[in-house]
């Protein structure tokens, strides 16, 4: 017998929740959606109307939702500077809780997540669906079991597109950021959640960093140059302006990740292509690595969102241990402030424990 499904609540009812809302709806019946919540009622009335909650249980007060005895879990999509209160708020009424990243706008609200998580009853995990790409987990796998041989160099860049019309431009929390970086470390901590995902924490940064567009309301384009704990140096580009050719041709930018090892190189282009040369010289064709992908025990049929959802389902009904807990989501966030803060002082900046 399966199962029930998770009664999930969604606290902020913006943009993403409903690209939640589809996740939720593409991965079967793991979740029934009981409850949800904006300060403006029009807003949560229309997003429950769409998901189709009753209409007493539709909230503008999220502490009355956390007080709901049908709600087991919830969905926090609000901006990052509010994380913090609501990880304490959903852990003492006893809710699981998944919530978006970046982790925290500060450094301290980040350790104090990750602190108050440690030992806690409910699970806590953050929303990183880039953790949930099959191309990019099989990539981490293969090089921690020594594919390529100790990782010596690396290159990671993510040139994306300046896009004022988007809708994610328009909310006011990203024009003017409290969290490091704006939307370059709120976009950001998905590269990071592959560059760790496969290469291990970050020690050190030395980075420069610019800003081009005010609607950014903080730098958009970090450069810099890093040495991950297990030695291996590397250097990793960011930049929020490019032309019109990447806006058209590639509406989420382009990502290249070389990564040099000592017997072998992977080249990976958009995330999604994987090329092999091995210790020979010879390359082996990204048709070649994605086959293996597809037969390995690995792969997953739900990817991206979907992904994550169905990983939190599994962690709350069968005890999977959380992949993106507060302690890895904190690797990917300390990066931006670290390499932010070397961009003012012009030194390089050893990434804060927690």
């Amino acid at each position: 017998m399966s199962a029930a499904p998770v009664k999930i609540a969604i606290i902020g009812t913006g943009i993403f929740a409903y690209r939640h809302l589809k996740a939720f709806r593409a991965i079967g019946d793991k979740y029934q959606i009981v409850a949800c919540c904006n300060r403006s009622r029009e807003k949560a009335e229309k997003f429950a109307k769409e998901a189709g909650i009753p209409e007493n249980a539709v909230y503008t007060d999220p502490k009355q939702v956390l007080q709901n005895p049908d709600v087991e879990a919830v969905d926090v999509l609000l901006p990052v500077q509010y994380n913090l209160e609501f990880v304490k708020a959903a852990i003492a009424a006893g809710k699981h809780i998944i919530f978006e990243k970046p982790i925290a706008h500060n450094i301290q609200d980040a350790q104090e997540i990750c602190k108050v998580s440690q030992g806690a009853k409910s699970l806590v995990m953050v929303a990183e669906n880039f953790a949930f790409m099959n191309v990019m987990n099989y990539v981490a796998q293969w090089v921690k079991e020594g594919g390529i041989g100790d990782v010596v160099n690396f290159t990671y860049s993510c040139v994306r597109p300046y896009s004022p019309n988007s809708p994610y431009y328009q909310t006011a929390w990203r024009q003017k950021p409290e969290h490091p970086g704006g939307y370059l470390s709120d976009g950001g901590v998905h590269n990071l959640a592959h560059i760790v995902g496969v290469l291990g924490d970050i020690q050190s940064v030395t980075s420069f960093a610019s800003q081009t567009h005010d609607i950014h309301g903080a730098e958009d384009t970090l450069v810099s140059a890093v040495r991950m704990r297990s030695g291996a140096i590397g250097t990793i580009n960011f930049t929020f302006y490019s032309n019109q050719e990447y806006q058209c041709a590639a509406k989420a930018g382009r990502v290249s990740f070389e990564i040099v090892g000592k017997s072998g190189t992977l080249r990976i282009h958009d995330e999604k292509k994987v090329e092999y040369v091995d210790a020979e010289g010879v390359v082996h064709p990204a048709e070649e690595f994605n086959a293996k992908i597809q037969s390995s025990p690995i792969f997953s049929e739900f990817e991206d969102v979907e992904g994550e959802f169905d990983h939190f389902y599994k962690a709350i009904r069968h005890g999977e241990k959380i992949v993106v807990p507060p302690t890895v989501a904190y690797q990917h966030f300390a990066f931006f402030v670290s390499a932010l803060e070397s961009a003012k002082t012009g030194k390089s900046v050893d990434l804060p424990t927690i």
